[in-house]
C-alpha cells in the first residue's frame, strides 16, 4: 500500500488520539481513496511501527469527557501462544483468544483455522487468495468485541509468522 508521507503522519495522529484499527480501515478508504482489508490496516500499522493506545485507558479518557455510550469493551486483548506458555491477565484469568491454523487448509483458501474468542464462542476464519480474512461464527449473528477482534488478528500474524512446522 503506498501511501504519502503526510497520510502515514496522519494515521499516526489518529492513534494518538485513540483511533482503532476499523477507524484507520475507514480513514485510509474513505479519506485517501485507498482500498484496505481490516488485516492490511493491521498490518500497515505495524510496518510503520506505529502503536494503537492502550484501548483502557482510553476507554477512560472518553468517559471522563463524554456521556456514557454503553460501551463496556474494556478487555485486556490477551492471548496465550500455541504452547501455552506466555499469559497475560486476560488470558489468566479464564478470558483470551485462541488461534489455531488448519493443517490442511479449506477448498478455495489461501489458509484457514478456528477461532476461540475471550467469550468462550468459536469461528472458522480463513483468507481467500485475494487476501481477504473473512470469519464463520458457530453462533449466527455473533459479532466478537473490537477487542477480541485486534487480538485475533495480532495472534494470526503471530501464528504465520511463526515456525513453518504448525
Amino acid at each position: 500500500m503506498n501511501l504519502s508521507d503526510e497520510q502515514k503522519r496522519i494515521i499516526a495522529e489518529r492513534l494518538s488520539d485513540g483511533a482503532s484499527i476499523a477507524d484507520i480501515q475507514s480513514l485510509i478508504s474513505g479519506e485517501f481513496d485507498v482500498a484496505a482489508t481490516y488485516m492490511e490496516t493491521r498490518f500497515l500499522i505495524d510496518d510503520l511501527n506505529l502503536e494503537l493506545q492502550d484501548q483502557e485507558r482510553v476507554s477512560a479518557d472518553l468517559n471522563a469527557h463524554s456521556s456514557p455510550s454503553g460501551n463496556s469493551a474494556a478487555s485486556g486483548g490477551a492471548v496465550l501462544d500455541q504452547s501455552g506458555t506466555e499469559t497475560t491477565q486476560a488470558a489468566a484469568s479464564g478470558g483470551g483468544v485462541t488461534v489455531d491454523i488448519d493443517k490442511i487448509k479449506r477448498p478455495g483458501t489461501a489458509i484457514s483455522g478456528s477461532v476461540t474468542f475471550s467469550d468462550g464462542i468459536s469461528a472458522k476464519w480463513y483468507v481467500d487468495p485475494m487476501g481477504r480474512l473473512g470469519l464463520d461464527p458457530d453462533q449466527p449473528d455473533y459479532q466478537p468485541s473490537q477487542e477480541d477482534i485486534e487480538t485475533f488478528q495480532l495472534e494470526l500474524q503471530s501464528k504465520m509468522q511463526g515456525p513453518a512446522g504448525i
